[in-house]
């Protein structure tokens, strides 16, 4: 399966699917990038600020880093066995089986991270999905998520089966957040993609 249409629409099942091996090529331990980008996206935080990790996996292991730095953790996943998962290893945190898409938690919060997952919606339903995500957020909040480096998608290879990734452009992600009133950062990270740390100030 080739067919960017059929491997965004496959992605869920993938997931899924293949939950173990997710867990083990993810490992438990932060990545150099994941800890420099995660120390930013907290700067602002205090213990007890309510966090929402968009795409959290298994929950290790950036919503572990976050309740390990005193976080209120609130997880959503599309994976059942990863929320499972989850659920089972970091009881502290509440995970739940949601899509981004669809998301509505009538709750705001003070961070929001969508860290390696926006970015496997294809361009049309990452327009649906970030401004809900950004419905989330409380008046003076920070967002965070990586995504690819240019409009358009790509089909690439994991564990033999297709995996979708698909990307806005900058402009479209920086008018996107800035409409939503965050006034916003942008770095580059090492598998030649962006992330986007924009803070929300009133």
């Amino acid at each position: 399966m080739s067919d960017p249409a059929r491997a965004a629409a496959a992605v869920v099942d993938l997931y899924d699917r293949r939950a173990d091996d997710w867990i083990v090529d993810r490992g438990v331990q932060l990545t150099a990038a994941d800890r420099l980008w995660l120390d930013r996206f907290t700067a602002t935080l205090a213990p007890g600020d309510p966090v929402l990790d968009v795409g959290s996996g298994s929950g290790r292991p950036m919503a572990a880093a976050l309740l390990e730095r005193g976080l209120d953790v609130t997880g959503v996943e599309t994976s059942a066995r990863l929320v499972t998962k989850a659920t089972q290893d970091l009881p502290s945190g509440r995970f739940l089986q949601a899509d981004m898409r669809t998301l509505h938690l009538g709750r705001t919060f003070a961070g929001i991270l969508a860290w390696h997952s926006l970015f496997h919606l294809t361009p049309e339903d990452q327009r649906l999905a970030l401004p809900r995500l950004l419905a989330h957020a409380a008046p003076r909040s920070v967002v965070m998520f990586s995504s690819g480096h240019r409009l358009g998608h790509e089909v690439g290879e994991w564990h033999g089966e297709p995996l979708y990734h698909g990307s806005l452009d900058a402009a479209e992600y920086d008018a996107i957040l800035a409409g939503a009133g965050f006034s916003v950062e942008q770095g580059v990270w090492a598998d030649d993609g962006s992330v986007w740390l924009a803070r929300r100030d009133g």
